[in-house]
Protein backbone atom coordinates (compact mmCIF):
# COMPACT_ATOMS: atom_id res chain seq x y z
CA UNK A 1 0.00 0.00 0.00
CA UNK A 2 2.61 2.37 0.80
CA UNK A 3 4.51 1.76 -2.71
CA UNK A 4 1.34 1.87 -4.49
CA UNK A 5 0.99 5.50 -2.87
CA UNK A 6 4.44 6.75 -3.29
CA UNK A 7 3.88 5.62 -7.07
CA UNK A 8 1.41 7.35 -7.43
CA UNK A 9 2.46 10.52 -5.67
CA UNK A 10 0.04 10.40 -3.08
CA UNK A 11 1.36 12.43 0.03
CA UNK A 12 3.19 9.70 2.11
CA UNK A 13 2.33 11.50 5.72
CA UNK A 14 -1.74 11.49 5.06
CA UNK A 15 -1.64 8.19 3.72
CA UNK A 16 -0.29 6.95 7.01
CA UNK A 17 -2.03 9.22 9.25
CA UNK A 18 -5.37 7.75 7.39
CA UNK A 19 -3.54 3.60 8.10
CA UNK A 20 -2.98 4.32 11.94
CA UNK A 21 -6.02 6.55 12.34
CA UNK A 22 -4.01 9.16 13.82
CA UNK A 23 -3.40 12.74 13.65
CA UNK A 24 -0.73 13.78 10.59
CA UNK A 25 0.93 15.59 13.70
CA UNK A 26 1.90 12.68 15.00
CA UNK A 27 3.37 11.14 11.31
CA UNK A 28 5.50 14.12 11.25
CA UNK A 29 7.07 14.33 14.36
CA UNK A 30 7.86 10.50 13.67
CA UNK A 31 9.59 11.44 10.09
CA UNK A 32 11.72 13.88 12.37
CA UNK A 33 13.17 10.97 14.79
CA UNK A 34 16.15 8.84 14.22
CA UNK A 35 15.61 5.72 13.96
CA UNK A 36 18.49 4.94 16.87
CA UNK A 37 16.95 6.99 19.25
CA UNK A 38 13.15 4.85 18.42
CA UNK A 39 13.77 1.57 17.64
CA UNK A 40 12.49 0.53 14.54
CA UNK A 41 8.87 -0.62 13.94
CA UNK A 42 9.95 -4.09 13.25
CA UNK A 43 12.38 -4.41 15.70
CA UNK A 44 9.59 -3.46 18.23
CA UNK A 45 7.08 -5.78 16.45
CA UNK A 46 10.08 -8.87 17.04
CA UNK A 47 10.77 -7.76 20.42
CA UNK A 48 7.43 -6.88 22.11
CA UNK A 49 4.65 -8.68 19.35
CA UNK A 50 1.39 -7.37 17.53
CA UNK A 51 0.55 -5.28 20.44
CA UNK A 52 3.61 -3.18 19.78
CA UNK A 53 5.80 -1.73 17.10
CA UNK A 54 3.66 0.87 15.50
CA UNK A 55 1.43 1.12 17.96
CA UNK A 56 4.22 2.11 20.53
CA UNK A 57 5.88 4.66 18.46
CA UNK A 58 2.78 6.43 17.31
CA UNK A 59 1.22 6.43 20.47
CA UNK A 60 4.40 8.35 22.11
CA UNK A 61 4.38 10.73 19.00
CA UNK A 62 0.99 11.75 20.01
CA UNK A 63 1.68 12.78 23.57
CA UNK A 64 2.31 16.76 22.97
CA UNK A 65 4.34 18.12 25.15
CA UNK A 66 5.43 14.77 26.74
CA UNK A 67 6.60 13.10 23.21
CA UNK A 68 9.62 11.43 23.89
CA UNK A 69 12.94 12.57 21.89
CA UNK A 70 15.74 11.05 23.07
CA UNK A 71 16.94 7.52 23.00
CA UNK A 72 16.53 7.28 27.11
CA UNK A 73 13.12 9.05 26.69
CA UNK A 74 11.97 6.40 24.57
CA UNK A 75 13.07 3.57 26.37
CA UNK A 76 11.57 5.38 29.51
CA UNK A 77 8.15 5.74 27.51
CA UNK A 78 8.40 1.87 25.99
CA UNK A 79 8.87 0.78 30.21
CA UNK A 80 6.11 2.58 31.12
CA UNK A 81 3.25 1.55 27.89
CA UNK A 82 4.22 -2.26 28.69
CA UNK A 83 3.21 -2.05 32.28
CA UNK A 84 -0.28 -0.36 31.41
CA UNK A 85 -2.78 -3.49 31.95
CA UNK A 86 -3.61 -4.87 28.51
CA UNK A 87 -7.64 -3.73 30.05
CA UNK A 88 -6.43 -0.30 30.43
CA UNK A 89 -4.93 0.22 26.99
CA UNK A 90 -7.12 -0.77 24.93
CA UNK A 91 -9.71 1.26 26.36
CA UNK A 92 -7.97 4.58 26.19
CA UNK A 93 -8.35 6.47 22.37
CA UNK A 94 -5.07 7.89 23.32
CA UNK A 95 -2.98 8.81 26.13
CA UNK A 96 -3.20 12.66 26.89
CA UNK A 97 -6.00 12.56 29.34
CA UNK A 98 -4.89 9.61 31.17
CA UNK A 99 -0.99 11.48 31.67
CA UNK A 100 -3.13 14.85 32.80
CA UNK A 101 -1.23 16.02 35.71
CA UNK A 102 2.26 13.69 35.27
CA UNK A 103 5.61 14.73 34.77
CA UNK A 104 6.44 16.20 31.09
CA UNK A 105 10.09 14.70 31.04
CA UNK A 106 10.41 10.83 30.82
CA UNK A 107 13.23 11.22 32.89
CA UNK A 108 11.43 11.77 36.01
CA UNK A 109 11.19 9.47 39.20
CA UNK A 110 7.56 10.07 39.34
CA UNK A 111 7.03 7.55 36.98
CA UNK A 112 8.27 4.57 38.77
CA UNK A 113 5.47 5.01 41.10
CA UNK A 114 2.75 6.13 38.42
CA UNK A 115 3.62 3.42 36.76
CA UNK A 116 3.21 0.97 40.10
CA UNK A 117 -0.27 2.46 40.30
CA UNK A 118 -1.35 1.43 36.92
CA UNK A 119 0.00 -2.33 37.46
CA UNK A 120 -2.42 -2.27 40.69
CA UNK A 121 -5.49 -1.74 38.44
CA UNK A 122 -4.86 -5.49 37.13
CA UNK A 123 -6.07 -6.77 40.22
CA UNK A 124 -9.10 -5.68 40.34
CA UNK A 125 -10.06 -7.13 36.52
CA UNK A 126 -8.19 -10.62 37.90
CA UNK A 127 -10.34 -10.15 40.92
CA UNK A 128 -13.57 -10.27 38.18
CA UNK A 129 -11.92 -12.88 35.83
CA UNK A 130 -11.93 -15.03 39.18
CA UNK A 131 -15.28 -14.77 39.83
CA UNK A 132 -16.04 -15.67 36.22
CA UNK A 133 -19.84 -15.44 36.00
CA UNK A 134 -21.95 -13.70 33.35
CA UNK A 135 -22.72 -10.68 36.24
CA UNK A 136 -18.76 -10.59 36.43
CA UNK A 137 -18.81 -10.57 33.02
CA UNK A 138 -20.75 -7.83 32.44
CA UNK A 139 -18.97 -5.38 35.27
CA UNK A 140 -15.81 -5.92 33.72
CA UNK A 141 -16.77 -4.67 30.14
CA UNK A 142 -18.34 -2.21 32.16
CA UNK A 143 -15.13 -1.28 33.93
CA UNK A 144 -13.16 -1.89 30.65
CA UNK A 145 -15.10 1.66 29.02
CA UNK A 146 -15.26 3.71 32.37
CA UNK A 147 -11.25 3.33 33.19
CA UNK A 148 -10.48 4.47 29.38
CA UNK A 149 -11.92 8.05 30.37
CA UNK A 150 -9.87 8.26 33.53
CA UNK A 151 -7.13 10.47 34.58
CA UNK A 152 -4.01 8.66 36.41
CA UNK A 153 -5.06 10.51 39.73
CA UNK A 154 -8.60 9.47 39.52
CA UNK A 155 -7.29 5.66 38.30
CA UNK A 156 -4.75 5.85 41.27
CA UNK A 157 -7.67 6.68 43.90
CA UNK A 158 -9.13 4.08 42.46
CA UNK A 159 -6.34 1.15 42.93
CA UNK A 160 -5.84 2.60 46.90
CA UNK A 161 -9.75 2.16 47.48
CA UNK A 162 -9.55 -1.33 45.81
CA UNK A 163 -6.33 -2.14 47.94
CA UNK A 164 -8.58 -1.44 50.92
CA UNK A 165 -11.72 -2.65 49.94
CA UNK A 166 -10.27 -6.60 48.89
CA UNK A 167 -8.08 -6.80 52.69
CA UNK A 168 -11.64 -5.93 54.19
CA UNK A 169 -13.72 -8.92 51.95
CA UNK A 170 -11.38 -11.13 52.76
CA UNK A 171 -11.40 -10.42 56.61
CA UNK A 172 -15.39 -11.02 56.36
CA UNK A 173 -15.31 -13.97 54.27
CA UNK A 174 -12.51 -15.71 56.54
CA UNK A 175 -14.17 -14.70 59.13
CA UNK A 176 -17.88 -16.13 57.85
CA UNK A 177 -16.42 -18.59 56.19
CA UNK A 178 -12.99 -20.44 57.91
CA UNK A 179 -10.32 -21.55 55.70
CA UNK A 180 -9.30 -25.26 56.45
CA UNK A 181 -6.05 -25.02 58.67
CA UNK A 182 -3.95 -27.13 55.86
CA UNK A 183 -4.93 -24.29 53.53
CA UNK A 184 -3.10 -21.76 54.89
CA UNK A 185 0.03 -24.37 55.17
CA UNK A 186 -0.33 -25.87 51.56
CA UNK A 187 3.13 -24.91 49.59
CA UNK A 188 2.99 -24.53 45.69
CA UNK A 189 6.40 -25.58 43.46
CA UNK A 190 8.88 -23.31 44.24
CA UNK A 191 10.99 -21.10 41.59
CA UNK A 192 14.57 -21.68 43.40
CA UNK A 193 15.72 -25.14 43.00
CA UNK A 194 17.23 -26.80 46.58
CA UNK A 195 16.67 -24.08 48.59
CA UNK A 196 14.19 -20.86 49.32
CA UNK A 197 17.00 -18.50 50.67
CA UNK A 198 19.56 -16.90 48.84
CA UNK A 199 22.28 -14.48 50.37
CA UNK A 200 23.25 -11.34 48.07
CA UNK A 201 27.00 -11.13 49.05
CA UNK A 202 27.08 -7.80 48.01
CA UNK A 203 24.38 -5.85 50.21
CA UNK A 204 24.21 -8.79 52.55
CA UNK A 205 20.70 -9.28 52.29
CA UNK A 206 18.27 -11.80 51.84
CA UNK A 207 16.04 -13.52 48.87
CA UNK A 208 13.64 -15.22 50.44
CA UNK A 209 10.88 -17.31 48.46
CA UNK A 210 7.28 -17.45 49.83
CA UNK A 211 5.53 -20.47 49.13
CA UNK A 212 2.33 -21.15 51.09
CA UNK A 213 -0.30 -18.54 52.31
CA UNK A 214 0.47 -17.74 55.69
CA UNK A 215 4.00 -16.55 54.07
CA UNK A 216 2.01 -14.15 52.51
CA UNK A 217 0.08 -13.62 54.88
CA UNK A 218 2.91 -12.55 57.52
CA UNK A 219 4.47 -10.34 54.79
CA UNK A 220 1.39 -8.77 54.50
CA UNK A 221 1.45 -7.60 57.97
CA UNK A 222 4.80 -6.70 57.91
CA UNK A 223 5.04 -3.98 54.80
CA UNK A 224 1.14 -3.13 54.67
CA UNK A 225 0.58 -4.25 51.26
CA UNK A 226 -1.90 -6.80 49.60
CA UNK A 227 0.42 -9.78 49.15
CA UNK A 228 -1.46 -12.04 51.15
CA UNK A 229 -4.35 -12.13 48.32
CA UNK A 230 -1.85 -13.06 45.57
CA UNK A 231 -2.54 -17.40 46.90
CA UNK A 232 -4.95 -17.89 44.13
CA UNK A 233 -2.10 -16.55 42.03
CA UNK A 234 0.42 -18.71 42.61
CA UNK A 235 -1.59 -21.93 43.01
CA UNK A 236 -2.80 -21.13 39.67
CA UNK A 237 0.43 -21.18 38.46
CA UNK A 238 0.49 -17.42 37.21
CA UNK A 239 3.68 -16.47 39.23
CA UNK A 240 5.99 -17.20 42.35
CA UNK A 241 6.58 -14.54 44.95
CA UNK A 242 9.70 -13.09 46.79
CA UNK A 243 10.61 -11.26 49.76
CA UNK A 244 14.04 -9.52 50.34
CA UNK A 245 14.75 -9.46 54.12
CA UNK A 246 17.19 -8.16 56.24
CA UNK A 247 17.87 -10.06 59.33
CA UNK A 248 14.56 -11.92 58.55
CA UNK A 249 12.18 -8.58 58.22
CA UNK A 250 11.01 -7.81 55.32
CA UNK A 251 11.78 -4.72 52.86
CA UNK A 252 10.70 -5.68 49.99
CA UNK A 253 8.29 -8.55 47.66
CA UNK A 254 8.74 -9.62 45.04
CA UNK A 255 6.31 -10.47 41.69
CA UNK A 256 7.82 -12.52 38.95
CA UNK A 257 5.35 -13.87 35.73
CA UNK A 258 6.29 -16.09 32.79
CA UNK A 259 5.98 -14.10 29.63
CA UNK A 260 6.94 -15.58 26.20
CA UNK A 261 8.14 -12.86 23.86
CA UNK A 262 6.38 -11.96 20.65
CA UNK A 263 8.05 -13.49 18.03
CA UNK A 264 6.84 -16.83 20.42
CA UNK A 265 3.43 -16.54 20.61
CA UNK A 266 3.55 -16.71 15.72
CA UNK A 267 5.48 -19.44 15.75
CA UNK A 268 3.90 -21.64 18.68
CA UNK A 269 7.44 -21.53 21.02
CA UNK A 270 5.51 -20.18 24.12
CA UNK A 271 5.59 -22.70 26.77
CA UNK A 272 8.90 -23.70 26.85
CA UNK A 273 10.21 -21.12 29.35
CA UNK A 274 13.74 -20.52 30.27
CA UNK A 275 15.29 -17.81 32.56
CA UNK A 276 15.16 -15.10 30.20
CA UNK A 277 11.20 -15.73 30.13
CA UNK A 278 11.22 -14.35 33.48
CA UNK A 279 9.35 -11.08 33.61
CA UNK A 280 9.75 -8.83 36.66
CA UNK A 281 5.86 -7.67 37.30
CA UNK A 282 6.52 -5.38 40.38
CA UNK A 283 8.63 -4.74 43.31
CA UNK A 284 6.81 -3.18 46.46
CA UNK A 285 8.02 -1.98 49.35
CA UNK A 286 6.40 -1.01 52.60
CA UNK A 287 2.60 0.30 52.00
CA UNK A 288 3.19 -0.66 48.15
CA UNK A 289 6.36 2.46 47.76
CA UNK A 290 8.51 0.95 45.14
CA UNK A 291 12.11 1.03 46.33
CA UNK A 292 14.76 3.71 45.55
CA UNK A 293 16.88 2.12 42.49
CA UNK A 294 19.67 2.38 44.03
CA UNK A 295 18.73 1.40 46.92
CA UNK A 296 20.39 -2.01 48.38
CA UNK A 297 16.56 -4.05 47.63
CA UNK A 298 17.36 -3.03 44.23
CA UNK A 299 21.00 -3.91 43.97
CA UNK A 300 20.01 -7.25 46.03
CA UNK A 301 17.71 -8.02 43.63
CA UNK A 302 19.43 -7.11 40.12
CA UNK A 303 21.91 -9.33 41.57
CA UNK A 304 19.80 -12.00 41.61
CA UNK A 305 17.75 -12.01 38.59
CA UNK A 306 21.26 -11.42 36.98
CA UNK A 307 22.17 -14.78 38.46
CA UNK A 308 18.69 -16.56 37.40
CA UNK A 309 19.18 -15.34 33.86
CA UNK A 310 22.47 -16.02 33.04
CA UNK A 311 21.92 -19.51 35.07
CA UNK A 312 24.27 -18.81 38.12
CA UNK A 313 21.49 -19.98 40.47
CA UNK A 314 19.11 -22.96 39.12
CA UNK A 315 15.48 -22.38 38.77
CA UNK A 316 12.27 -24.60 38.24
CA UNK A 317 9.99 -23.07 36.09
CA UNK A 318 7.23 -25.28 36.04
CA UNK A 319 4.37 -23.97 37.54
CA UNK A 320 1.44 -26.57 37.35
CA UNK A 321 -2.09 -25.29 37.85
CA UNK A 322 -3.47 -26.55 41.57
CA UNK A 323 -6.20 -24.39 41.81
CA UNK A 324 -8.48 -27.43 40.45
CA UNK A 325 -7.83 -29.86 42.92
CA UNK A 326 -8.47 -27.50 45.98
CA UNK A 327 -11.96 -26.84 47.17
CA UNK A 328 -11.49 -23.46 48.28
CA UNK A 329 -10.45 -21.88 44.72
CA UNK A 330 -11.90 -24.69 41.62
CA UNK A 331 -15.40 -24.91 43.09
CA UNK A 332 -17.44 -22.33 41.80
CA UNK A 333 -20.73 -23.53 43.87
CA UNK A 334 -18.84 -22.80 47.16
CA UNK A 335 -19.96 -20.00 49.32
CA UNK A 336 -16.27 -18.83 49.43
CA UNK A 337 -16.32 -18.36 45.88
CA UNK A 338 -19.95 -17.30 44.75
CA UNK A 339 -19.68 -14.77 48.33
CA UNK A 340 -16.58 -13.06 46.87
CA UNK A 341 -17.47 -12.90 43.37
CA UNK A 342 -21.06 -10.78 44.82
CA UNK A 343 -18.54 -8.65 47.15
CA UNK A 344 -16.21 -7.37 44.06
CA UNK A 345 -18.93 -6.91 41.94
CA UNK A 346 -21.03 -5.12 44.34
CA UNK A 347 -18.14 -2.80 45.06
CA UNK A 348 -17.46 -2.44 41.50
CA UNK A 349 -20.76 -1.49 40.46
CA UNK A 350 -21.52 0.94 43.35
CA UNK A 351 -18.15 2.87 42.37
CA UNK A 352 -18.60 3.34 38.93
CA UNK A 353 -22.43 4.55 39.60
CA UNK A 354 -20.95 7.34 42.30
CA UNK A 355 -17.84 7.99 39.90
CA UNK A 356 -14.37 9.44 40.98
Amino acid sequence: MVGHAADTGLPLNKVLAWLFSTPISAIRYLGQQRVYDTGSALSRLNAEGLEAGWGDLIAGARLGNRRPGTKAQWRSFYAFRSAIPWSLLRALPDMNALLAGCPTDWADPAWSNITTKLVDLRELFSSLDRAGSRAALNTKNRLNAFVGGLSFRQISNLTDAFHGELEAIRARLEKAIPPEPSDAFTRWPGLMLNTDTITCSETGLHIVELRCADDLDLEHHALGHCIDTYDYHAFLGNCRLLSIRSNGIPLASVELALRAHGHEHKTGQSGKWTPKHLHVVQIRGRHNETPDTLSPVMKAFERFIAEVRNGGIPVNLDWPNLVAKMDRYADKTSIYNIRFAEEVIGWAERLMDRGL
